[in-house]
Formats: C-alpha cells, structure tokens, sequence
C-alpha cells in the first residue's frame, strides 16, 4: 500500500514539475531560427461569438494560392510587407451575412492606413455566386479573393467558417480567430492598433 502510495505521489509531482515548465517557457518557443512568442494578453482575441488564439506551432502557413478579383493569382503565406487580415468566409454561412455588416464597417476606416491589407476569401464555387450576394448587401468594396477548393483554406488549417487569421509583415501567425467577431467594437480597434504598432511602426509604413 506504501508503496503504491509513493508511486503516485512521485507521477503527481512530475506531472506539477512538467506543467510549471510549460507555462514558463511557453512564450519562448522556437522553429528553426525564428522565435515565436505569443501576442500581448490584451491583444489575443477581438470580442464576439469566436475564440482568439496564438498558433506557435504554425510559424507560418504553407503555400495558400488564391484568385483574387481581377483574375490574378496570389500566395497567401508570401510576406506582404503589411499587417494581413485573411478572412475565410461563404455565402451559405448564416455566421458570415451577420458578421458581414460589421467587417464592412471596420474595413471603410481600416483601409486609410496603409499598414493594414484584408484579403476575404470565398469558398464559394465561382464569382457570379460571391459578386450577386455582395451586391444585395452593398459590400462590392470588399478587397476579395476565391478559394472554390479550399485549398487555401486547407493551408492556413481553416475547418469552420467564418476564421480569421492576422499575419505579420514577415507572413508569420499573430493570431487565428474562430467565429465571427465583432469588428466594429473598441476593442477591435484597440487590438489592431497595437498588432500594427508592435509588427510595423508608423515611421516604416508601407505606402
């Protein structure tokens, strides 16, 4: 009996020893030569229905091609030199119409600053589907681009939709939202103002 007793005593102790490591050395991950840290505690989550999260076991997505609206073709994951916003999004999520009002409201003042880049991404099957929902909802200045296979999204590991991914200048993951947020809020506008701060200073802005 005593010396069952000790066993789990000792499993118990490993088990308090191996999670205080954890939560010591957590911000201080490393792949390769790239450090990866977790975002600032105030600027994990924009507020709403989904979660926020850091993603420091993905440095960066892989090869994320999409058809942006005038037909050309971009790598998501290709440093942008900008603060990108990548939202995933469909036409048949009902989450996605609520959100809609709000990311267009957040977007008409975001687009002044010339650090900040959104890239919506359509998982739907063609253009003429995306263009007819947009219009009835006067969203067309929405910056898009089309993902029919998922292959993108697949890429970045998007599984539900609405998601949200904020990528730094250098095209790794800031932070990976899930769900829809509500764009329009303080909050929302505290949290990308410190995200541009901290990844790209006024002084080096992008023009």
């Amino acid at each position: 009996m005593n010396l069952s007793r000790n066993r789990i005593a000792l499993v118990t102790l490993g088990a308090i020893v191996t999670i205080a490591l954890g939560l010591t050395y957590r911000g201080a991950l490393t792949k390769g030569s790239v450090k990866v840290t977790e975002p600032p505690p105030a600027a994990a989550a924009m507020p709403g229905t989904g979660q926020g999260m850091s993603n420091p076991a993905a440095v960066r997505p892989g090869p994320s091609p999409v058809t942006m609206k005038d037909g050309t073709s971009r790598d998501l994951s290709a440093p942008s030199g900008k603060l990108l916003v990548v939202h995933f999004w469909a036409t048949w999520c009902p989450p996605c119409e609520e959100e809609l009002p709000g990311l267009l409201a957040w977007w008409k003042e975001a687009k002044a600053d010339p650090r900040i880049e959104l890239v919506a991404v359509s998982v739907d099957e063609d253009w003429k589907t995306v263009d007819g929902f947009l219009a009835k909802r006067n969203a067309a200045d929405l910056p898009l681009a089309l993902d029919p296979k998922k292959s993108a999204a697949s890429a970045f590991g998007t599984e539900k939709f609405p998601e949200t991914w904020i990528l730094a200048p250098d095209g790794t993951i800031l932070i990976h939202q899930v769900g829809a947020q509500d764009w329009s809020s303080p909050a929302t506008r505290s949290l990308f103002s410190a995200l541009t701060a901290r990844a790209l200073p006024a002084r080096t802005a992008v023009s």
